[in-house]
């Protein structure tokens, strides 16, 4: 109840977005509904950038119960937002990564206004003064390079401003206590200068329930925070600077494992173990999942008399975890075989500097031409393994400590061509040079051989489009692209073998259209994927253990259609749509997959005490449909505003429907499909809004991770329903 009272107590903004174009780009460029992007790292209209976009401004994100980069799937047709640990994963039209290890990165590209935020453990964060979000779909390997191969993610955070205004925002929810307040002040420190500085922290209950030694417990509640701060510095139209910082905290103590599998108890005869259900947790071994980070970057825009426009973007990030988990994910406690621990530390630090030059944006050629420099360093300090409890008396059964050092220099260029005003023609280039530095060493056996390893990879991908308008609001494009995933080392492993880059080669043909005032899009594609880069297990040594590898051991083909729709209905409705149907996705050559299957009867008869109904095998997945890749994806967000009770009414709900996956090659391990409905009904008076909103109402119990495993499979499940209010100030 105090959380309620502070709620009530709290003014808080209606939640709008900044509407005028700024050098970041805005969202909507005015009222008409017309959406400018900078997909092409430049301002454009959404209509004419030949590249499937879905968009979604910052004030729709918070009316739709989108807070955190986990809610992104439902946003857009066509994304599925997954976990593995503490990696995050997102895939876009089944292009996807599984690596988290230090060093290893999305091939989905996360950008944080225009900066690569890299690792996956820096993916998981809630979203605060957001101007507006791109999902870019389909390779980008010409101006966003390494690690787009399936797209790229554009977050765009709100800029200063030298007109003053802020808003401070509080929401409760009920089930979990949860509490979210978010604030956002901007304007003029002096004629030249600007400033902004917002915040954002949440707080909850956990969703996981204890079981076994840890009834009374829950697990899995949030205690985050974001805070950035901007200056912007404008001495003349022709120049501006912006200096950037943000510090940010994800802690709690998630469970990533949170149940086994239809409550399977892994060790039937050991005494004292506790099989467990969706949304509880037996293990013994307290959990937890600390991810901090923090950056700053320096974003320097010059434009001359005669149109030239220069960018320099200069950043620095850091992004650490610290976690523990049970790894037999019962209730059993040290001083038991079977007992099994672990805890992990694990970090990146990364500099990058990207300068652009670019041409007038309204002559009959128009480029764009650049340079990017990247270096990372990444590692665990330690991978401890443990038997018996990892905080109560365990003992280290196997410790390791790694270091991968990244160091990038890349040249890109797009040019394009406008015959008339109708044909236009674009073509790009890029050139990638990548050096990794690998180190492995045992903190077990110090006596073991050290693991160094030094590899350059080269990759040139490009990028060719043809567009022609029909109309000045109707146009149709067809366009042919390559990206490619960076070569990598795997690091959680001492054999220091590399692999390869993964490769795609992308065709698009699309139309965008704006008729009375709604926009259109439709798009098919077609991909050829390979090298994909593959993690198993495969048996070393002698005896035999098993060893995480990570190798290029897949080629896949993807064929799809996707549709949006959104705008303006009359009477004060309005709407988004968008549906996305890939019906091949299959891998055309996996016979090195590894998976996990039942045992037979024959085999269960012989079985090893212990051991229950799964077994590791290699298994030729060739044909089978590619992993966590839905064949249907949709969204449909529906709104109303009107003058009600003399304020103003507005009301949203938006349902996300995700069709049925695979969470192991071979068709293997199902997710069943799952439809997500958020809603939110705010009335404003006098810069007052007051709000009810629910998230998740239908209950959908859906998977977030899923780690086969022979002893019953690792599995955590979405938070669920959550209904509440919320009190908002603008000024």
């Amino acid at each position: 109840m105090r959380k309620l009272a502070l709620v009530l107590a709290l003014a808080c903004s209606s939640h709008a977005t900044i509407a005028a174009a700024q050098a970041g780009g805005a969202a909507e460029a005015d009222n008409s509904g017309e959406i400018v992007v900078t997909a092409q790292k430049r301002e454009e209209r959404l209509l004419e950038v030949p590249i499937s976009i879905s968009v979604m401004s910052g004030e729709d994100m918070v009316q739709n119960g989108i807070n955190s980069t986990v809610n992104l799937s439902q946003a857009a047709p066509g994304i599925v937002t997954v976990n593995n640990g503490f990696g995050f994963l997102p895939v876009v039209r089944g292009i996807q990564s599984t690596g988290t290890s230090p060093g290893d990165e999305t091939n989905v590209a996360i950008y944080l206004d225009d900066v690569s935020i890299g690792t996956p453990i820096a993916g998981f964060f809630d979203l605060a003064d957001i101007e507006r979000i791109e999902v870019l779909k389909g390779p980008q390997g010409t101006l966003y390079g390494r690690n787009a191969t399936g797209g790229a993610i554009k977050i765009v955070t709100k800029k200063p401003s030298f007109e003053t205004s802020g808003s401070v925002a509080a929401d409760y929810g009920f089930h979990y206590n949860e509490l979210k307040v978010t604030g956002f002040v901007t304007g003029g420190i002096t004629d030249q200068l600007a400033g902004s500085l917002s915040g954002s922290y949440r707080t909850s209950d956990g969703f996981i329930k204890g079981t076994g030694p840890n009834v009374g417990r829950d697990f899995g509640g949030a205690d985050n925070y974001v805070l950035r701060g901007k200056l912007l510095w404008q001495p003349s139209e022709s120049f501006s600077a912006v200096l950037s910082g943000d510090v940010w905290r994800q802690q709690n103590n998630s469970v990533f494992i949170s149940h086994i599998k239809d409550g399977i108890n892994p060790y039937p005869n050991v005494p004292g173990t506790v099989p467990n259900r969706p949304y509880e947790n037996a293990g013994s071994t307290d959990p937890l999942a600390r991810l901090r980070g923090f950056g700053g970057s320096l974003d320097l825009n010059w434009d001359s008399a005669s149109g030239i426009s220069v960018r320099s973007l200069t950043a620095y990030r850091h992004v650490a975890v610290n976690s523990q988990s049970d790894t037999d994910r019962t209730s059993i406690g040290t001083g038991n075989a079977v007992s099994g621990s672990n805890q992990i530390s694990q970090y990146q630090k990364s500099f990058s500097e990207e300068l652009t030059v670019s041409s007038p944006a309204d002559g009959m050629l128009t480029w764009l031409v650049g340079g990017y420099y990247y270096n990372s360093k990444a590692g665990n300090p330690y991978f401890r393994t443990y038997s018996g409890d990892a905080v109560r008396g365990g003992t280290i059964a196997a410790n390791f400590t790694n270091r991968m050092r990244s160091e990038v220099f890349a040249g890109f260029g797009e040019a394009t061509l406008n015959l008339g005003e109708s044909l236009h023609v674009t073509g790009g280039v890029r050139y990638n040079s990548e050096k990794k530095t690998f180190h492995w060493q045992n903190l077990v056996n110090l006596a073991a051989a050290q693991v160094d390893r030094e590899r350059t990879w080269n990759s040139a991908t490009w990028r060719g489009v043809v567009r022609y308008d029909l109309a000045e609001d109707a146009n149709v494009y067809f366009s042919a692209s390559t990206g490619f995933k960076s070569g990598v080392y795997n690091a959680y492993s001492s054999l220091g073998i590399p692999v390869n880059p993964e490769k795609i080669t992308a065709f698009e043909l699309g139309a965008k259209a704006r008729v009375s005032g709604i926009n259109l899009t439709l798009a098919g594609y077609a991909y050829k994927y390979k090298d994909i880069q593959v993690s198993s297990y495969t048996q070393v040594g002698n005896p035999p253990t098993l060893q995480l590898t990570l190798s290029n051991a897949a080629r896949a083909k993807m064929r799809g259609l996707e549709f949006t729709a959104d705008g303006k209905l009359g009477g004060g409705f309005s709407f988004a749509a968008g549906l996305s149907w890939e019906p091949k996705a299959e891998y055309e050559a996996f016979t090195a997959a590894q998976v996990t299957v039942p045992l037979t009867a024959a085999e269960l008869a012989v079985a090893a005490p212990g051991i229950i109904q799964k077994t590791v095998v290699p298994f030729d997945a060739s044909g089978s449909r590619t992993v966590r890749t839905p064949e249907v994806t949709g969204n449909l967000r529906l709104s109303y505003e009107a003058d009600l009770w003399g304020g103003e009414f507005n009301g949203s709900v938006n349902t996300a429907y995700t069709g049925a996956f695979y969470w192991q090659p071979g068709n293997l391990s199902r997710e069943d499909p799952y439809a997500i409905v958020n809603f939110r009904l705010s009335w404003t008076k006098n810069r007052v809004t007051y709000s009810v909103f629910g998230n998740n109402v239908t209950d959908a119990g859906y998977r977030t991770d899923y780690v086969p495993n022979a002893r019953g499979d690792s599995v955590k499940f979405v938070q669920r329903e959550e209904f509440g209010v919320g009190v908002s100030f603008a000024f």
